[in-house]
């Protein structure tokens, strides 16, 4: 069933109920679910729950009401849930509200959470008249509010890195560059450097010119 119809003066009872567009002029009452892509109409809406895309309505009571906009006269529930606006022109009751943008005259709400809020002076107002004074308000709103200044033409300063401190080099020690030298041409060659213990007269080899060997001293 596309589009479904309730006249004026006639009530009827469903235990659940979808379908894709739904006119109440009269008394829908809908114990469980009721879902419809647009709800529109005059009349009173009983539900557990409600969801649609699009809902304008007369009066609506149910457990729970999911859509992404909202427009009645009054609404008693338990949560109400709409993406983008819910706008309310005789009495909102509930427990807790979430909608991008609330336009209420009367309201009994425990919780809200709105991006922006806007609670209108109660009067006799017509469904067409509170969705225009909520979009103005929106948009005056928008057009008064304070916005964040940019700063333009700020001093800029490069930050200069200091240069990298420079270690002493340690003095030369000739004495040990002489020694290692030495050492480094002796193993090249096949000798070993051996230390002995004592003085170097008492230690120092002795040559003979015919045989050239060396006689160490015995200990």
């Amino acid at each position: 069933m596309k589009t479904m119809y309730i006249p004026r003066g006639q009530a009827l009872n469903y235990d659940s109920l979808e379908t894709e567009h739904l006119v109440v002029n009269g008394i829908l009452n809908v114990a469980h679910s009721l879902k419809a892509r647009t709800i529109s109409g005059d009349g009173l809406i009983l539900a557990g729950t409600v969801s649609a895309d699009d809902i304008c309505v007369r009066e609506i009571e149910a457990a729970s009401v999911y859509c992404l906009r909202l427009a009645a006269r009054r609404v008693q529930a338990a949560e109400v849930f709409a993406s983008e606006s819910a706008a309310v022109s005789c009495y909102l009751c509930a427990d807790y509200v979430s909608a991008d943008r609330l336009t209420v005259a009367l309201h009994e709400i425990g919780k809200i959470d709105a991006r922006k809020v806007a609670v209108l002076t109660p009067k006799k107002r017509s469904l067409f008249r509170l969705l225009l004074t909520a979009a103005l308000r929106s948009l005056w709103a928008s057009l008064t509010q304070p916005r964040e200044r940019e700063v333009l033409d700020a001093e800029y300063r490069q930050v200069q890195e200091e240069p990298p401190v420079e270690k002493p080099e340690a003095p030369r020690d000739e004495e040990l560059e002489r020694f290692t030298a030495i050492f480094k041409l002796l193993r090249s060659s096949g000798y070993t450097l051996k230390i002995v213990p004592g003085t170097p007269e008492e230690n120092a080899p002795t040559f003979e010119a015919v045989f050239g060997q060396a006689d160490r001293p015995a200990a």
